[in-house]
């Protein structure tokens, strides 16, 4: 998906992440890949952590890249004992993804990427602190910090009127995104319903065999992969035409409209979008 903090122009490339997978570093790929992998990372990690409300100043002498190293080596996946990185690597395989679209997306999208939950963990490691996904009034998710003072906490939490979407009209956006999910419902022959749902399993980085999704979708593994195919294939097409996807603004609303439009079910298995 496009939702992402780094745009495909400042993508390290297929090769450098290849090597990655394999090799389980960073600082153990070949230099020229290491050199572009470290700023792929680094602005990453530094950019959802400014977002945080955290400075460099803050992290103080730790290496973000080896935040982010340690953090796939030592996490396990929620259906398997493997290391992440290695359940991460079979999706990739079995699903057919491309390599810049899972980088992009699962792994740096700004909407629900991985990099948040990592950054989330170097926070509690700088702050000792420790975050706790809750569901508020609303449905959604919000990070509540244990240990932290009500003072430190509201450094963290960026006001209503930080945002730049509290000064913006956007509904014109909404109904172009609704209208994008129209369009892939059609191209594809899936009802919109369905199209959410596989958006919005894909960017939640939920695997296709959980037992919410294919309730949602209403079919089987096999069909499940072939529908995600075809959705994934369509939006590349159709959100190429569109201005303004490479924002965080869109994924936002984009997620937002997948989660609406998606089965009581599933929102109630992941606990809203984030």
């Amino acid at each position: 998906m496009k939702d992402s903090n780094l745009t495909t122009d400042r993508y390290a490339g297929d090769e450098a992440w290849r090597e990655w997978f394999d090799i389980c570093s960073v600082g153990g790929c070949p230099k020229e890949h290491s050199a572009a992998l470290r700023r792929q990372v680094e602005s990453a990690m530094f950019s959802t952590l400014a977002k945080r409300g955290v400075s460099r100043e803050e992290a103080g002498s730790d290496d973000p890249v080896a935040v982010f190293d340690a953090y796939f080596r030592l996490k396990g996946a929620r259906e398997t004992k493997k290391p992440l990185k290695a359940y991460f690597a079979y999706r990739i395989k079995v699903e057919g993804l491309k390599l810049v679209d899972f980088v992009c997306g699962t792994l740096f999208g700004s909407g629900a990427g991985r990099i948040h939950d990592i950054v989330l963990d170097w926070i509690a490691s700088i702050k000792g602190w420790r975050p706790r996904k809750v569901k508020g009034p609303d449905g959604r998710r919000r990070i509540e910090w244990e240990s932290a003072a009500p003072a430190e906490i509201a450094a963290l939490e960026p006001s209503a009127e930080s945002d730049p979407a509290a000064y913006l009209d956007l509904e014109p956006m909404r109904r172009e995104i609704d209208a994008l999910l129209e369009r892939i419902s059609l191209k594809i022959k899936v009802e919109k319903p369905s199209v959410a749902t596989l958006l919005y399993a894909t960017a939640q980085d939920m695997s296709l065999t959980d037992a919410a999704v294919l309730e949602g979708l209403g079919v089987g593994k096999s069909r499940a992969y072939a529908m995600r195919e075809k959705a994934m294939a369509e939006f590349r097409k159709e959100a190429g035409k569109m201005e303004g996807v490479e924002s965080p603004l869109f994924g936002r609303l984009l997620l937002e409209a997948c989660e609406a439009s998606a089965p009581r079910s599933l929102r109630e298995r992941i606990g809203g979008a984030q």
